[in-house]
């Protein structure tokens, strides 16, 4: 009897030990998406290309890589950091276009995606005190450009200071128009932007619309 006491007290933890293995595996952490890693490496490829040889239609391609980021968004396949990171990159280049004398985007949704993935991306960072990521990828930066960027193509001004616009009429780049009731110097610096003043004083301001 004792016997068969032992032996079956051993299948018992022989099974807790067996079950708790399996619920560590369950819970293991993601891995990152090696379809948005390829895509943002294509990215950056067509861009290094274009700029040595000015040959590039980057849309063609651009518009393929947003397509594929949709369908991975709507099942759920943007799961960890890097992803939200490469996908924010993929959709923050959607083309512009000329209407009626004003530059717009094709979709400036994207660029709203694109701040909502890069600033939940940083929160996750930030709640792992991961500085170095932050630092090394300068992810505050990315957010404060994905947010400029959504504001100018919808509104016509920016909030930050990260955006320029081509001006057709005296050929120069300028910084887009910043709105200054959405932000301060200390807002600026925590999104590693230079004060408004810097960025007055290096570069002429386009006019601002409102």
């Amino acid at each position: 009897m004792k016997i068969f006491i032992t032996k079956l007290l051993s299948l018992v933890l022989l099974a807790t030990i067996i079950g708790c293995s399996v619920r560590k595996t369950e819970v293991s952490e993601s891995e990152d998406n090696a379809l948005i890693k390829d895509l943002y490496l294509k990215d950056i490829e067509i861009r290094e290309l274009d700029a040595k040889t000015d040959t590039v239609n980057l849309e063609a391609y651009d518009k393929k890589h947003r397509e594929k980021i949709f369908h991975l968004l709507a099942e759920n396949k943007v799961v960890t950091v890097k992803d939200k990171i490469r996908a924010a990159w993929i959709l923050q280049h959607t083309a512009a276009k000329f209407c009626d004398g004003k530059l717009t985007s094709i979709s400036a949704e994207n660029f709203l995606l694109a701040y909502k993935l890069s600033s939940t991306a940083l929160f996750e960072l930030r709640k792992k005190n991961d500085s170095v990521t932050i630092k090394e990828q300068n992810i505050p930066r990315i957010v404060a450009l994905n947010y400029d960027r959504y504001l100018l193509f919808t509104f016509g001004y920016q909030k930050f200071g990260t955006q320029f616009v081509f001006d057709d009429q005296t050929g120069e780049m300028l910084l887009a128009p910043i709105d200054t009731t959405l932000s301060n110097d200390m807002q600026r610096k925590e999104y590693n932007v230079e004060p408004l003043n810097v960025l007055l004083k290096k570069n002429k301001m386009k006019t601002n619309p409102k």
